[in-house]
């Protein structure tokens, strides 16, 4: 069975949810917010708590997944329909990401090979996470939790003693439509609803289970926040200019200089955990397919796999031209696949049709 545990889920918000939003979102946050990222962030974090904790209320209502509830609602065909769609916009939801971490490859790791030889293993691994379906996340998630604790809180750490959070200051100092413009501009790094939906009918849900998930996306969340707060902190005025900010934050302690750059440790730690983060939406894409033209997974892994990886190749130049349309351009797809269409699956019906 591809299952996972409320368990899994649970350590999926806390220490893979946050990771995805260390590299370029900080520093784009502090450019289109016009440096009231905490606001903007916590606008974002509040839609897409909202949408897990809707997606809670229909788990406690029904075992049936998403593509039994469209079924049951409307019939075969438009399940596969919405399935299909869903596919396309996970396929998108993977590609900036992937390329994020390439290029925090090529520029932290100091990599001196091509980026596309020293990025391409990464693909053997997601192709096999894709194999694997959800079950392979739930794994994840529970090796990725202590990891994540860990270097987190060090690398937190040995940033706040060049910490400055008056440089927060005033909060309410930026008018409302850069914060909003902030929000908008940053939907493309909140999915995590959207791969909650798509876990119905995979995990059998307990008692309390609403509670100990939507605490979970709150411990996240503030993670977010916190790094978030360190990182402006830290850089002030020129943080939009701090890109792969996970590894900038801690880069000027003067703890460990006799050691080099001891920091690197923990950075090296939480990118294991932003590979597992970066196969969830290519597993989604798989496992949309899958169920959209009724087929074993890993054809359609190789695809998607294949594709991604020939996009990275292709677009290996053009990242400045991809965040921008994704940021700018594709925030309203971001809001619907993501935030509306997870709540409205609570209006689905909720049992399945007799016979």
């Amino acid at each position: 069975m591809d299952n996972m545990k409320v368990r899994q889920i649970c350590f999926y918000f806390i220490a893979m949810m946050p990771v995805v939003r260390f590299l370029v979102y900080p520093a784009t946050l502090s450019y289109n917010s016009s440096n009231d990222l905490l606001f903007s962030a916590f606008i974002n974090l509040l839609l897409e708590g909202a949408a897990v904790a809707l997606v809670m209320l229909l788990a406690k209502k029904t075992k049936l997944s998403l593509f039994g509830l469209i079924e049951n609602t409307f019939g075969k065909i438009s399940a596969k329909i919405v399935y299909a769609l869903f596919a396309l916009f996970f396929l998108a939801a993977a590609l900036l990401p992937m390329m994020e971490q390439k290029n925090f490859v090529l520029l932290v790791m100091y990599e001196n090979v091509p980026s596309v030889i020293s990025f391409a293993p990464f693909f053997f691994v997601c192709l096999f996470a894709c194999v694997k379906g959800f079950k392979s996340i739930g794994r994840m998630a529970d090796i990725a939790l202590p990891v994540f604790a860990i270097a987190f809180v060090a690398l937190i750490l040995l940033a706040l003693p060049q910490t400055d959070f008056s440089a927060l200051l005033p909060i309410a100092g930026v008018p409302i439509k850069d914060v909003l413009k902030g929000s908008l501009f940053s939907a493309n790094w909140y999915t995590e609803a959207a791969f909650l939906l798509f876990f119905l009918g995979n995990f059998e849900y307990e008692k309390r289970a609403a509670l100990k998930v939507i605490s979970s996306y709150a411990i996240g969340s503030a993670a977010v926040l916190l790094f978030l707060a360190v990182f402006y902190g830290v850089f002030s005025d020129i943080a939009i200019r701090q890109y792969n900010a996970v590894a900038q934050i801690s880069k000027y302690t003067t703890s460990f200089t006799s050691l080099g750059r001891v920091d690197y440790l923990f950075i090296f730690a939480l990118a294991l955990v932003m590979i597992f983060r970066l196969c969830v939406p290519a597993q989604m894409c798989v496992h949309c397919i899958c169920k959209a033209i009724g087929c074993k997974p890993f054809i359609p892994a190789l695809a998607v796999n294949a594709l991604l990886l020939a996009l990275t190749i292709f677009l290996n130049y053009s990242f400045l031209e991809v965040q921008t349309l994704f940021t700018q351009k594709l925030w309203l797809m971001f809001l619907i696949f993501a935030y509306a269409l997870p709540a409205a699956a609570l209006l689905l019906k909720k049992r399945r049709r007799a016979g």
